[in-house]
């Protein structure tokens, strides 16, 4: 247990920036065709029910070893456009630079 709990606390530090059009396009310029998205709270922890802040890691191509299932979006979704757009106090959407 503490082993994922220090996990989802380094999940949750990882560098990132605020998720923007611009940066959408860049990334799948880059050959980015999807992101995992990682809900946490305001104290890094995994929360998918009420999260604070959302973190997308891109990836070029989804795993295909069942063990990996998680939760992906299409780089160029229509969700994933509004998130970059969202005003939001209450809600961080960001993108995982590392």
């Amino acid at each position: 247990m503490k082993q994922i709990m220090r996990k989802n606390v380094a999940e949750g530090s990882r560098q990132t920036v605020p998720l923007t059009l611009n940066l959408l396009l860049a990334l799948e310029k880059k050959g980015y065709q999807y992101v995992q998205v990682k809900g946490f709270t305001s104290d890094k922890h995994f929360d998918y029910v009420d999260p604070r802040i959302f973190i997308m890691v891109p990836i070029k191509e989804l795993p295909v070893d069942p063990i990996l299932k998680d939760i992906y979006e299409p780089i160029n979704s229509e969700l994933l456009k509004k998130w970059a757009n969202e005003k939001d106090d209450m809600t961080e959407f960001r993108i995982a630079m590392n």
